[in-house]
């Protein structure tokens, strides 16, 4: 901790992303991954954006506005607690706009005209998306939620960390393939009214299936990896086969979509998506629960072990509850910045608790709490409290409250 005035002994220095990444063999894979892609993303389609700038530039626009607010979704909902780092997020982006999308080019020819040659045109014309796609464009998707989990140990830990990669890197392969259908659209119309015909394709693709598209599927296949490398004790031959379960339940999500049912109907897009955001949410609740599950006992341990007074537990296990207590207790200035590095380690501390590291293996991270707090003076615990405090901290909807999913802890006594 690069501050002057805290002074500790010696502590185990934690280990940072780049320090983790670069080590990683998995790190030069990534890379690779994501030139090959660029690269055939560029040999695919930069005669087009060169000859048609215009709906080239109206598509990008649009579908620029999408990923911002997706990542705003993504990084609001998806990650109990706090939001994934940016470093993460840009990169599970990345191996889906490029990577996943370029390994997705280079399957799809071949493995159509197998089927083709298998079952013969007809069957293929009606099945053949439904087939390839879920298992090329699947694989691509998680094979970046594995790589993160490899790259660095600090990034996906838990199921809730690969449902939120894996929903990141789904986002960047939806925007690549939107661009990639606008951009055909165009050819297909012989390059009459390009910006028309992009921005409807565009338009239509976003408007009735987005919210259960690529996303979802891998969002879905994403907690399945992070229930792999989790460490809570579960045996190895069960994670793997939630892992595999979760990867099979994306395809068949992808394949239903991809699927000719619903043709006949004006909304057949729409109901498809919608089967698959009712699957994904379904996950996402199981995930965060056994997310919060672990939050609330690794908090309960680190009350007892003095890392967090109780106070602080009921107010850091929620973005609003933290900047309240933070108004609440503290002054702009320096008093602030103390309470929000004090806030800061106890994340780190409860995230790894939560991921399962062990008691004995934090109490270096407990020495970072403790010389925060020396800096500070004195803890910051409330001698009495108002009455719209306690209805922050102690009513029904407080994080505190069991029945929504804080801390099992009272308010009695305050």
């Amino acid at each position: 901790m690069s501050m002057d005035m805290i002074t500790s002994p010696p502590r185990r220095p934690a280990p940072t992303y780049r320090d983790d990444m670069w080590r990683s063999p998995a790190t030069w894979v990534f890379i690779a991954g994501v030139l090959y892609g660029g690269w055939q993303f560029t040999n695919n389609f930069l005669p087009v954006l060169q000859n048609f700038p215009g709906a080239a530039t109206t598509n990008v626009f649009f579908l620029a506005l999408s990923l911002v607010i997706g990542l705003w979704l993504a990084r609001r909902i998806f990650r109990p607690v706090q939001a994934p780092p940016w470093n993460g997020t840009v990169l599970a982006v990345l191996w889906g706009g490029t990577a996943a999308t370029g390994i997705a080019l280079a399957a799809n020819s071949p493995l159509s005209d197998y089927l083709t040659k298998a079952f013969g045109f007809d069957f293929s014309t009606s099945w053949g998306a439904a087939f390839t796609a879920p298992l090329n464009e699947e694989t691509a998707k998680l094979l970046g939620v594995l790589l993160l989990a490899a790259m660095s140990s600090r990034l996906v830990r838990t199921p809730a960390d690969g449902f939120a990669y894996g929903a990141l890197v789904g986002l960047g392969f939806l925007v690549a393939e939107n661009v990639t259908y606008a951009l055909n659209a165009v050819l297909s119309a012989g390059g009459v009214g390009p910006a028309i015909m992009s921005t409807l394709v565009t338009g239509t693709r976003l408007g009735l299936t987005v919210w259960g598209s690529h996303w979802a599927m891998s969002a879905v296949a994403g907690a399945g990896v992070g229930y792999l490398v989790a460490r809570w004790g579960v045996p190895l031959g069960r994670r793997v086969l939630v892992a595999a379960g979760c990867w099979v339940l994306a395809m068949a999500m992808h394949f239903q979509f991809n699927s000719p049912a619903f043709e006949g109907y004006a909304w057949g897009g729409s109901i498809k998506a919608t089967i698959n955001l009712v699957v994904a949410v379904s996950v996402f609740i199981v995930v965060r629960r056994a997310f919060r599950r672990r939050w609330a006992e690794a908090v309960q341990e680190e009350v007892d072990s003095g890392a967090l007074l109780r106070m602080e537990a009921m107010a850091i296990g929620r973005r609003h509850s933290r900047s309240r207590y933070r108004r609440h207790y503290s002054q702009p200035g320096r008093q602030r910045h103390l309470l929000t590095l004090l806030q800061k380690e106890q994340l780190e501390l409860l995230e790894d608790r939560t991921a399962g590291e062990v008691a004995e293996k934090a109490a270096w991270k407990r020495g970072e709490i403790d010389a925060v707090r020396t800096a500070m003076g004195a803890p910051v615990t409330p001698i009495e409290l108002t009455r719209s405090v306690q209805r922050t901290y102690c009513g029904p909807t407080s994080p505190g409250n069991p029945s929504r999913g804080g801390p099992l802890l009272d308010c009695g006594g305050i």
